[in-house]
């Protein structure tokens, strides 16, 4: 998998986390699992800094996976 996402237009935190999760061997992830890699996706991202709403991802944006 790449080191980064481009955000496509629909897409959000959680179900890009659960992808990634998927691609890296955990078939089945559960939501606790996501819910930390959506967690540590935006804590990469820096997506709750500066007053920006962690949820808001925009299409065209690269988000870091790794």
């Amino acid at each position: 998998m790449e080191d980064f996402y481009t955000v496509k237009p629909g897409d959000c935190v959680w179900n890009i986390a659960r992808e990634f999760l998927k691609r890296n061997g955990k078939e089945t992830p559960s939501d606790k699992e996501i819910m930390a890699e959506t967690n540590r996706l935006v804590s990469l991202n820096k997506l709750d800094e500066g007053g920006r709403n962690r949820d808001l991802i925009y299409p065209g944006e690269k988000l870091a996976l790794v």
